[in-house]
């Protein structure tokens, strides 16, 4: 092999590893998709030679791929439970753990489909029919945590869990509401904002009926690039990334 081909061969090695390097593998509750898809956007103007490839998907589900390995830069949860369970196995960097943001809970309708529920109190009548209310399955979705709180909340639980259907993320929750597939769906606010040509916010769930909606955000030990896990978080906190969360409905974490 000649001197030139080597060193070509080496070039494109090391463009090929400079590439893996400059990439910032992101876990995000599913509810951050299309606010943080614009950050994204925002933050690859500034840094251009930085790839930042997010994974969306129930929180508790990337605690448990983040747990079992998954190469994880930085971590957005939708609660502070699964944070925890990802730092009590000392699997996030030491002082990097924030709050970042905060949501609300909505009561949702779809727009196309005549309205049988008005208030969550409605839940708990005869209104709500057989698989009538969607919320996300409360073992790995924060937000169907977060809907079983409000439902105790208004001391209706047990007349509407027999009537409930599971999804496995709060977007499909959305989903079957924007379909007409139920009659109602418990979501943040945020979802219901993104898609309100097809569901209508029939009620904000009140203070204290549940759990604060915060989402906490960690740089995670488990990926290869901890530095740029920082920096773009470090962007999140920025003035620019508030401006974007807040067209979306959240707020920053009090």
């Amino acid at each position: 092999m000649n001197m030139q081909k080597r060193m070509w061969i080496v070039v494109a090695f090391l463009a090929s590893w400079s590439v893996r390097a400059d990439e910032v593998n992101i876990s995000a509750a599913a509810s951050l998709k299309e606010c943080l898809n614009e950050i994204i956007e925002a933050y690859g103007k500034k840094m251009p030679n930085t790839r930042i490839v997010p994974n969306y998907e129930a929180s508790g589900k990337l605690q448990k791929q983040i747990e079992n390995g998954a190469p994880v830069d930085l971590f957005i949860s939708a609660n502070q439970d699964k944070m925890d369970a990802v730092e009590k196995k000392a699997l996030i960097k030491k002082g990097s753990r924030i709050n970042l943001l905060e949501n609300k809970v909505v009561l949702i309708v779809p727009v196309a489909k005549p309205r049988v529920i008005d208030s969550f109190a409605a839940l708990g009548s005869d209104k709500l029919k057989a698989n009538g209310l969607a919320i996300g399955d409360p073992k790995v979705v924060p937000a169907g945590a977060y809907a079983l709180d409000v439902l105790a909340f208004f001391k209706i639980t047990d007349q509407v869990l027999p009537k409930v259907v599971y999804a496995q993320n709060v977007r499909a929750v959305l989903a079957y509401v924007a379909q007409g597939e139920v009659d109602a769906g418990i979501v943040y606010l945020t979802d219901a904002l993104a898609m309100k040509e097809r569901v209508k916010i029939i009620a904000t769930a009140p203070e204290g009926s549940h759990q604060p909606t915060i989402y906490p955000a960690a740089v995670v030990t488990t990926g290869a690039n901890a530095a740029g896990g920082e920096a773009f978080l470090s962007f999140l906190k920025g003035d620019e990334a508030a401006q974007i969360f807040i067209t979306y409905g959240f707020t920053k974490a009090r």
